[in-house]
């Protein structure tokens, strides 16, 4: 049984509203993951848009070929285009897309910033910050299913490639000492939602968002049942959907 979760698509919905929300999927994933929650939000008033990121919907060695720029500059230049076409502007991501939201935080006048599942600390250090460090440009990719216990490798749902780019890793590693960096300069209203069940996100890093934003208004929302990937199919996902349209509905 293939239990990847895979989509190359762009998504855009209700293109006419002034409310626009940009939606950013996770490390190695793809829009499937955010899919849902675009359209959603796009039939409760908002024009959403989730595209893949630079080198994602491809293939693990297309991912090794970016650099945490490439992913910069693809968050900035669409933010800057659903800016001028929209009253009021809103972010949304998981995993390395809560990372690249609140980079995005930093540097945009943005309504509201929702964060799921912050990866800024990883939940392996060492391995990250050291090992893969120096050894990603020798063992470039490393197949996901053998991360996973043999029990669990046939009923865990894998998103985006069958394999971790090793090397785009790396560059994820180098962007999150940039954006912890700057949270001091994030001042929009802020949303963190974490679950409780999250394999892959520490705890540890909704307080480092929480404690650190200059946002006067910000709230931390845990869920208890719901995996990594917040935003897809979930024991907790009616729930953490209505808080998204409540948070944005009040800002």
């Amino acid at each position: 049984m293939d239990n990847y979760r895979f989509d190359k698509k762009n998504y855009e919905f209700n293109p006419k509203s002034k409310k626009g929300v940009y939606i950013v999927h996770g490390f190695s994933s793809t829009t499937f993951e955010v899919k849902e929650l675009a359209e959603f939000l796009g039939k409760e008033g908002y024009h959403t848009i989730a595209k893949n990121l630079p080198g994602h919907g491809l293939t693990a060695e297309d991912c090794n070929r970016m650099k945490y720029n490439d992913w910069f500059y693809h968050i900035k230049e669409d933010l800057a285009k659903l800016s001028s076409e929209s009253e009021k502007l809103y972010i949304i991501g998981g995993s390395m897309g809560a990372v690249l939201s609140l980079y995005a935080s930093s540097i945009f006048p943005l309504n509201g910033c929702i964060v799921g599942g912050t990866v800024l600390k990883f939940k392996n250090p060492f391995t990250v910050n050291i090992i893969n460090r120096f050894l990603c440009r020798f063992v470039k990719i490393r197949e996901k299913k053998k991360q996973a216990s043999r029990e669990l490798r046939n009923s865990i749902k894998f998103y985006g490639y069958k394999q971790y780019p090793l090397l785009a890793l790396n560059e994820f590693r180098k962007m999150n000492k940039i954006v912890i960096k700057n949270l001091s300069k994030i001042k929009c209203p802020t949303l963190i939602i974490h679950s409780n069940n999250d394999r892959l996100s520490l705890k540890n890093n909704v307080d480092l968002v929480y404690n650190n934003i200059s946002s006067q208004k910000k709230e931390k929302i845990y869920v208890e049942n719901a995996h990594h990937n917040l935003f897809d199919e979930n024991p907790d996902q009616k729930k953490i959907f209505n808080n998204i349209l409540k948070f944005l509905h009040e800002n």
